[in-house]
């Protein structure tokens, strides 16, 4: 055995790190604790905290005890010690004890219903601060102490051994952690320092990459994925798109566990032993939780669910989902919450609770199931809980089975499995940070879609929805629960689902190569000039003519004006533009073509200019069917030079202004025409929006019909799930079925099953000997039924049963001469309602044909002793009086009943006060003996006492002797 050396690691703090091991057992596990330390070398690197259950009215001295075993140091505990490897630190008697920051920190002692679960306090404490450099030991010790401990230290990938059972005192807290699956190595203690140094030292173990500095080479990628590969190919789940540090992590102790080299070793492992790819699975699939796991969050949960929930109707289902629900204790805590609020309702029937608790580790779904947990769920939950929601059996607890039919355990995929949907209530918690944060982009907008409007997703405190705040609002960012937003949710997102992992690019990889950059600076700043300084203005509007995109100066074109602010062109364009514009916008569109405008004057300010502009219609993708506006400026208008000193006609003067006149009359009803073309255009635009609409209502009705049939997918799921439920229970009642039908038969009792009304519900076949039944019986009275034997009282019997509940017993005979033992109990249900009678029919035949052979036997006995000259008994192998003749009985003052089936050696002691016999009646070899008594009422009496020996068993033991009292003559 070597010592424990290695790189100096430090945790956050800056201090060294080191691997804390947690030692849990009772007051009667000093001697396996003894053999550990007298087998572990005193440098190892190590600090062991030793956690017993030692109670403040017994002073034991635990460190002086095991002083003698070991060098190292050994303390007890004081508040705020800081941990030191090669140091042992043991509990003080009545605490309970956490770790923080390498600090003991002491508790009173936390009592909940006289249980004291001071070891799965500390392993808790100590998995959540240590993590992968906790390691939990199990050893002697009753109740279920330390196993939710153990399933927390494995989900911080830590590492657990369990004392040997066989090796233990006491085995129930061995036995309770070993049948959680999660424990690494069973050990005897003298066992247990090499198998936790040689761990310890792996490479893989004793260099693990922090979480945060976590990369993965080519290589390792490689052999990855061959380990991925053989998990897919004989679990049929591939588990590419959960976190890779995880998953690595897991295969390096699986690495470590077995002692084999590196990923090489392992990979050719695996394919010769097809066992450990399914151990790895399991490893893969820990999933660790417990009633009420952060109390503060359930509280924070019923303050947002129960107003949710008080919006329901009576016909109004109240759906929940816990997904990754793993031994089900969420699920059966969010139950409990759901009934306690339903109580609360005044409602004549009330909403129906339909709860689907999902996990892709099947071997969870079936303890889930089974709803059996350990005693030691009650430092999780509260008497009145208990009480209400489970049942004492043996030495733990059964949830009741109204709570357990609100539930549907199934084994589901997140990745494949359509989602549950209507759902009021999501829970998925500490599933995501298990999956990479790609998988969850495509789960989240599942959660989206499968919540009702203002439904609840209730996450783990280490998780987000990440960059889908628009879609849930957050209500408590400490315990992550979030509301559904109203929307266009991710329906997007929603249509590759399910998630295929196989075609998932190496993204997920962090191998991060250097990529060169596509871009020149000197390039953007080129293009940058060229488009604000050498391009013409330009606009790129739609069809309707919005504008989509301005290039340049547009102060000389476009005018914005007071009102609604509209960004189209035909509303922003200046009046000289206007009409001129709109009129080529529309050319250009019947065209599919370019029209170009070349002059037209606009006033910008007391200057006027010249300008033109052309309408392009563009095919290109991705801008295709849009239309491109390019201006062009002129500049100034040049005023040409007036005729000063020529005279100017008057009529013509006249003319001109009449022609003026003319001019803006003209325009005026080319402005009211165009007013009315507008108007009649608005109403074109008015039908095509309404057209629009109409189109996107089919759209709409589209998207609902897609929504329908991924909610179709949805309900054909929930049913696989209750038919895979229904299958199971008809193959656990087949099962079930069978074993009682082999047993009855085996037995050979028969049985008849009678409801309140004495209808037969079901008989076996040796009832058809006692009762004229076939099959086709079953319904009807059997006071209709003719019997074989002589009873017919039968009927009142059974009516009696059924009304007092005491059963009845009695012998009946057939006509056949055969005796049956007739037993009458009432039938129980599950729920203790009274629901008929059985009837059993035992036969006793042989036993009675034994006791008149004993009546015949004692009638011979007795007529061959009242032959006999002397006062004579005949006793049995107890020594029990069988016979006594007339001539003892007459000696000794004594009746029959006095003395028959009484032990003798009683009738000596206490009627004769005496023990001279007790030598001649104990001896295996007895002869004969004197005796002088004075008798009460006798007065002194003398007689010879002898005992023969009539018959032997097999194996040489007096079955029957004869006592033969002869008086002193």
């Amino acid at each position: 055995m070597t010592q424990r050396k290695s790189k100096l690691n430090r945790d956050e703090h800056g201090r060294e790190s080191f691997p804390v091991i947690g030692m849990g057992g009772s007051a009667g596990s000093f001697h396996a604790f003894e053999k550990f330390f007298m087998h572990m070398p005193i440098k190892s690197g190590i600090a062991f905290v030793i956690v017993m259950h030692l109670d403040k009215s017994h002073v034991i001295d635990v460190a002086g005890i095991l002083q003698p075993v070991t060098s190292m140091t050994i303390k007890e505990a004081l508040d705020g010690v800081q941990i030191e490897p090669d140091h042992i630190y043991i509990i003080p008697p009545g605490k309970d004890m956490g770790i923080h920051n390498g600090q003991l920190l002491l508790m009173e002692a936390a009592r909940l219903r006289g249980a004291h679960m001071s070891i799965d306090y500390f392993f808790q404490s100590l998995a959540e601060d240590q993590q992968s450099n906790a390691v939990a030991i199990i050893f002697s010790g009753m109740g279920a102490d330390g196993e939710t401990g153990v399933r927390m230290v494995k989900e911080k990938l830590g590492m657990v051994m369990v004392q040997e059972p066989g090796t233990a005192e006491f085995d129930s807290m061995p036995v309770t952690a070993i049948q959680t699956n999660m424990v690494d190595y069973i050990l005897s203690p003298e066992e247990m320092p090499v198998k936790l140094i040689q761990y310890l030292n792996h490479p893989a173990i004793r260099e693990a990459q922090p979480e945060s500095d976590f990369t993965l080479n080519q290589t390792s990628y490689t052999h990855l994925q061959k380990i991925l590969m053989l998990l897919r190919a004989n679990t049929g789940h591939d588990f590419t798109l959960y976190k890779k540090s995880t998953i690595v992590r897991r295969i390096e102790r699986r690495i470590a566990f077995h002692q084999l080299n590196d990923y090489v070793d392992y990979i050719n492992f695996l394919r010769e032993n097809p066992a450990e790819i399914m151990r790895l699975f399991n490893e893969l699939l820990i999933g660790v939780t417990k009633f009420f796991r952060d109390r503060d969050a359930f509280e924070a949960l019923k303050g947002r669910l129960y107003p949710l929930l008080a919006e329901k109707k009576e016909n109004d289902p109240i759906r929940i989902w816990i997904a990754g629900c793993s031994t089900g204790e969420e699920a059966y805590s969010i139950a409990m919450l759901i009934i306690e609020h339903l109580d609360t309702f005044k409602m004549a029937k009330l909403p129906k609770l339909q709860i689907f608790a999902t996990d892709l580790d099947p071997r969870a779904i079936d303890y889930a199931r089974s709803a059996s947990y350990f005693s030691n769920i009650t430092s999780e939950i509260s008497p009145e809980r208990l009480d209400r929601f489970f049942i004492k059996v043996n030495e733990g607890y059964v949830v009741k089975k109204e709570v357990r039919e609100m539930i549907v355990f199934a084994q589901h995929n997140l990745i494949k499995d359509a989602p549950f949907t209507r759902l009021d209530l999501l829970c998925c918690r500490n599933v995501l940070i298990y999956l990479t944060s790609e998988l969850q982009k495509k789960i989240i907008p599942v959660f989206h879609y499968s919540l009702n409007p203002n439904g609840l997703l209730f996450l783990g405190p280490a998780e987000s929805v990440g960059t889908f705040v628009d879609s849930f609002t957050s209500l408590d960012n400490k315990w992550k629960i979030f509301q559904r937003n109203e929307g266009a949710a991710a329906l997007g997102n929603m249509l590759d689902f399910p998630f295929h992992v196989a075609n998932q690019s190496h993204k997920n990889l962090t191998i991060h190569l250097p990529i060169k950059s596509l871009k020149s600076p000197l390039a953007e700043t080129f293009h940058k000039i060229l488009l604000e300084s050498f391009t013409p203005t330009s606009l790129l509007l739609s069809e309707r003519g919005d504008i989509l995109y301005i290039n340049g100066q547009t102060s000389r074109f476009m005018q914005i004006n007071s009102g609604e602010a509209i960004f189209n062109i035909h509303r922003l364009a200046k009046d000289e533009l206007k009409y001129a514009l709109g009129n080529a916008l529309h050319q250009a569109w019947e065209k599919k073509d370019k029209i170009e405008v070349p002059e037209i004057k606009v006033k910008d300010g007391n200057e006027v200019y010249v300008v033109g502009f052309r309408v392009d219609y563009i095919t290109e993708v991705p801008l295709q069917d849009m239309l491109l506006v390019t201006f062009t400026d002129y500049g100034k208008l040049k005023k040409r030079r007036s005729d000063k000193g020529k005279g100017v006609d008057p009529t013509r003067q006249g003319a001109v202004e009449e022609l003026e006149k003319e001019l803006i009359y003209t325009k005026q009803q080319l402005h009211s025409t165009i007013e009315q073309m507008e108007t009649s255009l608005e109403e074109l635009k008015s039908t095509n929006e309404e057209l629009q609409s109409t189109n996107e209502e089919l759209q709409s009705t589209n998207e609902e019909a897609l929504t329908t049939k991924e909610e179709m997918q949805s309900l054909n799921e929930e049913l696989m799930t209750i038919n895979l439920q229904y299958q199971n229970k008809a193959e656990e009642l087949t099962q079930l079925n069978n074993d009682m039908k082999n047993l009855l038969d085996n037995t050979e009792i028969g049985t008849i099953f009678l409801d309140n009304q004495l209808n037969i519900l079901r008989f076996t076949p040796q009832v058809t000997r006692l009762f004229n039944v076939i099959p086709g019986d079953v319904g009807r009275s059997i006071t209709h039924i003719v019997s074989n034997f002589e009873y017919p009282s039968l009927e009142d019997a059974i009516k009696e049963v059924i009304e007092t509940l005491v059963g009845k017993e009695l012998e009946v005979s057939t006509k056949k001469d055969e005796w049956y033992n007739l037993r009458i109990m009432p039938y129980r249900t599950m729920d203790n309602f009274i629901n008929g009678a059985v009837v059993t029919f035992t036969k006793i035949t042989p036993v009675k044909a034994m006791q008149h052979k004993l009546v015949s036997l004692l009638d011979y006995a007795r007529n061959m002793a009242g032959l006999l000259p002397d006062a004579a008994l005949i006793l049995d192998k107890d020594r029990k009086v069988l016979v006594a003749n007339d001539r003892f009985l007459e000696l000794f003052k004594l009746k029959e009943e006095e003395m028959v089936e009484q032990p003798f050696m009683e009738i000596v002691h206490n009627k004769w006060k005496t023990d001279k016999l007790d030598e001649l009646l104990t001896s295996s070899d007895p002869d004969s003996v004197f005796m002088q008594q004075e008798f009460q009422g006798l007065g002194l009496r003398g007689f010879f006492v002898k005992i023969q020996e009539i018959s032997r068993d097999e194996n040489g033991k007096t079955l029957v002797s004869l006592v033969s009292f002869k008086t002193q003559e």
